[in-house]
């Protein structure tokens, strides 16, 4: 998915929005997105209006729609042609019907100040070409006392980390260690460079945690 300015010339190795709807369908991604939608779902206040921030087609969010009927929940993407894919999805899953989406920038968020409970970014983070101003843009959004959360690859996961994640996927060990290890060269933040940038934006109010053995789960808070 896209949502830097395309038109600054970055450029970035995410897979183009038909591959991506097709990747995203997979055993795979079904599985990262139930732990994750799992994982929010059990900390998100009751009734809290979140923003998924490179929502792509949406599948996440369905998800947690799923998961928690409560939320009202919004998609943003800065790919017209994602969103047009999860919009002409709503007639076959109830649960996008609950949910709304915006076209837009990560780094320049359409919403006045204090507008969301909770923001959410998903393996997105790493194509920002100003991640410090998608953060502070973040910051901006959320309410007093609001989080942000950012789901990211943990370039360090080592073979203990992936072995216990494919044990308890039940997927082959091989597999997932060349996968993983091939997504990281090129899908994720080192460490160092992860945490610099959220101090940068956020001061001391984050935190950085493992998240299912192979990602990286940072909390932002606003003051």
């Amino acid at each position: 998915m896209t949502l830097t300015a395309i038109f600054q010339g970055k450029k970035h190795l995410e897979p183009p929005p038909w591959l991506y709807v097709r990747l995203a369908r997979s055993g795979w991604f079904r599985r990262v997105y139930g732990r994750l939608a799992a994982d929010l779902a059990a900390h998100l206040p009751r009734g809290a209006r979140l923003l998924d921030v490179g929502t792509g087609p949406g599948f996440l969010l369905d998800q947690l729609a799923q998961e928690r009927p409560d939320l009202d929940l919004w998609g943003l993407d800065f790919s017209y042609s994602m969103l047009l894919r999860a919009r002409r999805r709503r007639h076959g899953s109830p649960a996008l019907v609950r949910w709304r989406w915006v076209v837009a920038d990560a780094e320049a968020l359409p919403f006045p100040a204090a507008s969301f409970q909770q923001v959410l970014v998903t393996f997105s983070f790493h194509i920002w070409p100003q991640p410090v101003l998608g953060l502070q843009e973040l910051l901006r959004v959320l309410r007093a006392g609001g989080l942000a959360w950012i789901y990211e690859l943990r370039r360090e996961a080592g073979k203990d980390d992936i072995r216990a994640f494919a044990r308890e996927e039940a997927l082959p060990f091989p597999l997932v260690y060349l996968g993983c290890k091939t997504a990281s060269r090129h899908h994720a933040v080192p460490l160092a460079d992860f945490k610099a940038l959220l101090t940068q934006a956020a001061g001391s109010r984050w935190r950085l945690t493992p998240a299912h053995h192979l990602f990286w789960r940072a909390e932002l808070t606003q003051a």
